[in-house]
């Protein structure tokens, strides 16, 4: 048998590409953070050096001096281990002194130093630029010109230290990740310990224990399942008791039948005279037509309170003025001793529903032996079917009509209803009755018309509604 998808590894599974996602996010956010703040130091030192050689520029006597900063230099370059550039010249680029052949910054600012990032000698160099405008020109020229400070250094120092500090923030997002991953673990275990409490309940419960499931304990996302459990355990539990209502009522039904079998078999067996043992059998017939009946009603009540619904989706095409002079007919013989008369009224068209005709036929059957038996001799039994928004099968007798007590417990099986010849039933038929024709989509309704008699109605879905 397949086994079920765990709920823990289906929430892993889920917090993967979220954890995923903030551990790339942490990287990428950490590594731009790192990046910038090196940047910014490292443009800071540069800074620091284009400042120092402006203070060191002479222009006297219409010359160009420059003493540069050895010792900050010296130190910039021992502290990044990066090769360091300088030149200084004029903006026409006549005079130029330092490293002639960089390239050119892309821009220069006046009032502070301009950074940017250039190829030289196949390395890339990360500068800063400052222009300098002068009071007098230089040698000879015709107007004051500016100076350009440029101060450049290769990237390994930058690389290596930008590398080294996303390694360290690598492994601390991974492991943050991970650690997080575990503890999301470990607290989907701790969070379905409830349910697996739920699980051992179940496992220790009576085979008929339908008492509700107690929801103290039990998670908030959980309860909502637990109350539709509860809601269906007290379902099969009405179910369960109504069942054993009926197995009691049944069984004390069939033991007054049995029991007087027992005695007129015992009686027979016991006489001596032939004329004695054949009215004690003839005696039997009736007591046995009425266990049997008793015995078939139950069976089809069962049997139409248990439908399932592969057997209603396979429920075939029943035409109504075809089943109704079926019933009628097999109950001729009943009414004809009972001096009872048979109307049988229908509708010119086809009536079609979708059913079971075995059930329904049972229960109509049954409603028309009732109508019979409680009619008056000489009586007559009208049975009708109207057409509507739902089929109705009304049967009606003109007997004493039913009390108003089982008027309201109409339905109940095992609900005595005496007739005018004092003949006793059992409601199993009408019980019956309600059973199959809610079964298809209906229900029964009973009333005792003014006039006089007992009128009841079988309402079934018709298939085009």
């Amino acid at each position: 048998m397949a086994r079920g998808r765990s709920l823990r590894l289906a929430l892993a599974l889920w917090m993967l590409p979220l954890s995923l996602f903030v551990f790339l996010s942490s990287l990428w956010v950490t590594h731009s953070n790192i990046a910038a703040l090196a940047d910014s130091a490292y443009d800071r030192s540069l800074a620091g050096a284009v400042r120092a050689i402006e203070e060191n520029i002479s222009t006297t006597n219409g010359g160009l001096g420059v003493q540069l900063p050895y010792t900050l230099l010296a130190t910039l370059q021992a502290a990044s281990t990066s090769v360091i550039y300088v030149r200084v010249s004029t903006d026409d680029k006549l005079v130029q002194i330092g490293d002639i052949g960089l390239p050119p910054p892309p821009a220069i600012g006046s009032d502070r130093p301009h950074f940017y990032t250039i190829t030289y000698l196949g390395k890339e160099l990360r500068g800063a630029a400052l222009r300098v405008p002068l009071a007098q020109p230089l040698y000879g020229a015709d107007a004051p010109q500016s100076l350009i400070v440029e101060v450049a250094e290769t990237t390994e120092s930058r690389a290596l230290f930008l590398r080294r500090v996303s390694d360290v923030a690598f492994v601390r997002d991974l492991s943050i990740s991970l650690i997080g991953l575990g503890l999301l673990v470990v607290g989907i275990g701790v969070s379905l310990r409830p349910l697996t409490r739920l699980k051992e309940m179940f496992d220790g419960r009576a085979p008929h224990d339908l008492s509700p499931i107690p929801t103290a304990s039990i998670p908030t996302e959980a309860r909502p399942l637990i109350d539709s459990f509860n809601t269906l355990l007290q379902r099969h539990a009405d179910q369960y008791a109504a069942q054993r209502r009926f197995l009691d009522d049944a069984s004390h039904q069939l033991r007054t039948p049995i029991s007087v079998l027992q005695l007129q078999v015992d009686y027979a067996l016991s006489t001596p005279s032939p004329e004695a043992q054949r009215e004690a059998i003839a005696a039997m017939g009736p007591v046995i037509a009425r266990a049997t009946q008793m015995t078939r009603q139950m069976l089809t009540l069962a049997r139409a309170e248990n439908l399932s619904a592969t057997h209603v989706q396979n429920w075939k095409q029943i035409d109504l003025t075809a089943l109704l002079p079926e019933v009628l007919r097999l109950h001729l013989a009943p009414a004809r001793a009972a001096t009872v008369a048979l109307d049988l009224d229908l509708p010119d068209g086809p009536v079609m529903i979708a059913g079971d005709d075995t059930l329904i036929f049972e229960g109509l059957s049954n409603l028309l032996d009732n109508a019979i038996r409680h009619s008056p001799a000489g009586g007559t039994v009208a049975v009708s079917l109207c057409s509507g928004a739902l089929a109705e099968i009304t049967i009606r007798d003109h007997g004493r009509g039913a009390p108003p007590q089982i008027l309201a417990h109409l339905g109940e099986a095992f609900l005595t209803i005496r007739s005018d010849r004092s003949s006793a039933g059992t409601g199993l038929g009408l019980s019956l009755a309600q059973t199959v024709a809610r079964a298809h989509g209906g229900d029964l309704v009973a009333e005792n018309p003014a006039d006089g008699g007992f009128q009841i109605t079988m309402r079934l879905a018709r298939m085009d509604s």
